[in-house]
């Protein structure tokens, strides 16, 4: 009998479609955006220099930083949603000539791999990614396509206490690669498949990647531009929570049984749904919008699970990243002066110490390995986001894993920041730049988000205002820049909700602080493997900042109110300004409160 996993009673879930792409819609993002970074640039002229409050300019320059800080990723979204460009659709490719020059070689029919990369995933799982994989449909039949696991767990048997991994791939007639120690984490372990194989093309899934029949299909033709390194799909994470009615969830959480306070409950909120998506798992933003329109600057970055690469053009990089360490190193011994007889030895040692690696081994490998693709000047490579699905994943089903596996992301992008910044990379163009940098920047956001949900804070319990006060000028330049700002938004992302992504956008400042200050301190990036399946753990650990501003914001709010009612209050406009403020705070940090707590009806 089939293992039951949790996510069987998803299986019937049908993907999202892409968002079609229009002109028209474009243009009019493109006139709402340079109106909203004019409007912007407005404001903020006016902030720096005819809103200060004098009296206060120890809460007043903090706060208008933040917002210009803020401004800075406003500029970035314009720049990067600024178009679609789509590659064009092509049949999937039969012989080797099609995409490659075969310089004086014999033609022959293209070779595919498709790894699937595990560490200590359920193998009963992993059979469901083998499944699927296998069931993909070419239309070539002497294309020669090998399914290869690579088990970083090493779990062949040899420890009675680990599940086989090997037997699993044996029985599903695969390809099973494991090697003997982690180095380079999820790059190792590829590099490790790619020593051990010969496919012109590889496909990357991880363990819970279920591709559909006609992924190879619809991704291989893209490969008939000699250019291009590799072709990203997007991620569908196709177990996310499903909305509840509000009724339901009060009537479960607090156990009632009462049966007209039931009806009273459905009747007042049965129409309500709520906790859709309650982790912000839905990756469709990002894939659909930011990534897909990155193709605009060629600045589409892989991520992993669900693409597939040009062999030669990841081996060329490892190539040059050898050759480069081994001028570097014979550079360091001449400037040293060594004689050439000692300079031949290190290099020869060398020769057979160094590896050649082909993703980058870093915790964010395949960012990192994207950037020095895109940075090779002399192939000019190019990256391709496909619009459409292709293949189905899991997502993470608690807060501590959502939590560790962004916080991972976090820091390896901004390690890479502090390491080998896009910005200085000779090689990159300069909306390719512009566009890894806009990653990057984005985890920079606690500093100002950090400051916009103490302000309030601040201004309840010391009277005092950062602005000469909240009067009708105030008004007159934030509000068309906030209205302006929100209609070029919506263009942008057409039809996808932002909602959610807006909360946790504001609800992360914690744990993302926590990032930066840790790439700050120096510390080494761990790859933290992302647990399947629902996991009970101790979540105050993530909420307990969010717990603690919530409590001060509404205990200010109080006291303001107490003032206010007593007559004492020296400005009610701005009471009423920071008391709205903090309701768009409350409810952004309360995501995460909710989904620390958060089960299943």
């Amino acid at each position: 009998m089939a293992k039951q996993f949790y996510f069987d009673k998803f299986e019937k879930r049908k993907p999202y479609s892409a968002i079609p792409d229009n002109p028209f819609r474009t243009l009019l993002f493109q006139f709402f955006g340079v109106i909203t970074i004019v409007l912007g640039v407005a404001y903020l002229n006016w902030r720096w220099y005819y809103s200060l409050n004098p009296d206060a300019m120890w809460f007043a320059i903090p706060l208008v930083a933040a917002e210009s800080l803020s401004f800075i990723s406003t500029v970035l979204v314009v720049i990067n949603f600024w178009s679609y460009k789509d590659a064009e659709k092509t049949s999937p490719v039969h012989y080797l000539s099609e995409i490659e020059d075969l310089q004086g070689r014999d033609d022959r029919p293209v070779k595919i791999d498709v790894f699937i990369a595990t560490y200590n995933e359920d193998v009963e799982l992993v059979r469901l990614s083998i499944k699927d994989a296998k069931r993909m449909r070419y239309p070539f039949a002497d294309v020669e396509i090998k399914i290869h696991v690579l088990d970083d767990g090493r779990r062949d048997g040899r420890d009675p206490t680990k599940e086989n991994m090997k037997q699993v791939a044996e029985e599903e007639g695969v390809e099973y690669k494991i090697r003997e120690h982690n180095k380079g984490y999820k790059a190792g372990n590829l590099k490790n498949a790619l020593d051990h194989t010969t496919g012109d093309l590889f496909a990357i899934l991880d363990a819970d990647t279920r591709p559909f029949p006609d992924f190879l299909g619809n991704t291989t033709g893209y490969f008939r531009r000699w250019k291009v390194a590799w072709v990203q799909t997007p991620q569908w994470f196709y177990d996310t929570s499903e909305a509840e009615k509000l009724s339901d969830t009060i009537i479960n959480r607090f156990k009632l049984s009462n049966k007209k306070l039931i009806c009273v409950i459905n009747f007042v909120f049965g129409k309500i749904k709520v906790n859709e998506d309650i982790f912000g798992n839905d990756p469709r933003l990002f894939y659909d919008v930011i990534l897909r329109k990155r193709n605009y600057y060629n600045a589409a970055f892989c991520c992993g699970a669900g693409s597939i690469h040009r062999r030669e053009a990841i081996m060329n990089l490892a190539v040059k990243d050898f050759a480069g360490e081994i001028k570097k190193t014979e550079e360091g011994l001449v400037t040293r002066h060594t004689n050439n007889a000692s300079i031949d030895a290190q290099k020869k040692k060398l020769l057979l110490e160094q590896e050649i690696i082909p993703f980058k081994f870093h915790a964010s490998e395949d960012i990192y390995t994207s950037i020095m693709l895109h940075a090779d000047k002399e192939n000019g490579w190019e990256s391709i986001q496909h619009p459409d699905i292709e293949c189905k994943m899991l997502s993470t089903q608690d807060l501590d894993s959502w939590i560790k596996q962004h916080q991972r992301y976090a820091a390896g992008s901004l390690d890479i920041a502090f390491r080998d910044n896009p910005i200085f990379k000779n090689g990159l163009s300069a909306g390719q730049k512009i566009s890894y940098f806009t990653t990057i920047w984005s985890y920079f956001a606690p500093l100002w988000i950090l400051v916009f949900l103490l302000s309030p804070i601040i201004f309840f319990f010391t009277l005092s205002l950062p602005v000469k006060a909240f009067s009708f000028d105030f008004f007159k330049y934030f509000l068309p820049f906030q209205i302006m700002n929100t209609v070029t938004i919506m263009l942008g992302c057409w039809g996808i909700s932002t909602k959610r992504g807006d909360q946790y956008y504001i609800s992360s400042f914690w744990f993302m602080l926590m990032a930066l200050l840790s790439v700050l301190r120096g510390k080494e990036v761990k790859f933290n493997v992302t647990p399947k399946g629902k996991r009970f753990t101790k979540n105050i650990q993530h909420i307990l900042p969010h717990l603690i501003i919530i409590g001060a914001t509404l205990t200010g709010i109080t006291y303001n109110a107490i003032l206010l009612a007593m007559g004492h209050h020296p400005t009610a406009s701005g009471f009423a300004a920071n008391a709205f403020w903090c309701i768009f705070n409350i409810i952004s940090l309360s995501i995460m409160v909710r989904a620390a707590y958060w089960k299943p009806l």
